[in-house]
């Protein structure tokens, strides 16, 4: 993964106030820590969302305190309005020692077959932990689903090598193409019409009881 440069500005005090200041002057509040410590910074909001175009898991050099340090976009924090960076979390690397870090998994473009018999893909999980050196973070991992069938799977295992450690379970669930669900017809319900309905032919003929007869004799 290419190295990137990111401008920082040092800044004082923190807090809801010193943010919103900063956010109106178009910078957003960032925190670098690691090794060469914790230390409060500001990047220019332009600037970032330029970085993160380029994807999760950016790495970047930065120039703190006049010290060169490698750090890796750990986090970003958006506002849920209007979906803009509102803070960044950079956290120091080694170029030469391994890191964990999450990589998202897509599907190619290729549709399962199991689409022709009206299969619905469905989505296990999103992205999955890696082990390796800053450098050899994948992009992304493309999952090929072109042989899915109805009923078919795909797992963590599934995946192509790439030459990373995947610290996922491999038995995890990314992908599953299922049947269509069949709502069932609602049963109609028979309403017995309770006017002018016939005395069914058993009730018909039958003689009226000694007990009815006497009632009838008394009234």
């Amino acid at each position: 993964m290419k190295t990137l440069s990111l401008e920082v500005f040092s800044r004082q005090g923190a807090g809801k106030g010193v943010a919103r200041k900063l956010r109106r002057a178009g910078m957003v509040p960032a925190v670098i820590y690691g090794p060469g410590g914790t230390v409060q910074l500001a990047v220019r909001l332009r600037d970032l969302q330029g970085i993160l175009k380029t994807g999760a898991n950016a790495i970047l050099e930065v120039d703190v305190e006049r010290t060169k340090r490698t750090v890796l976009l750990k986090d970003v924090q958006y506002d849920p309005i209007r979906q803009e960076a509102i803070h960044a979390d950079l956290f120091e690397i080694s170029m030469d020692q391994t890191i964990k870090v999450m990589v998202e998994v897509r599907h190619t473009d290729a549709e399962p077959v199991g689409f022709k018999t009206g299969g619905i893909l469905t989505h296990g999980l999103t992205e999955i932990e890696v082990e390796c050196l800053p450098s050899e973070i994948p992009a992304s991992f493309e999952a090929d689903l072109s042989a899915l069938d109805v009923g078919d799977a795909y797992h963590v295992s599934d995946l192509p090598a790439t030459g990373v450690k995947i610290l996922t379970p491999e038995d995890q669930l990314l992908f599953a193409l299922v049947a269509p669900t069949v709502e069932a017809e609602p049963e109609v319900e028979e309403v017995e019409a309770l006017e002018g309905e016939e005395m069914p032919a058993e009730e018909a003929g039958k003689q009226p009881s000694e007990s009815d007869e006497k009632s009838e004799t008394e009234s």
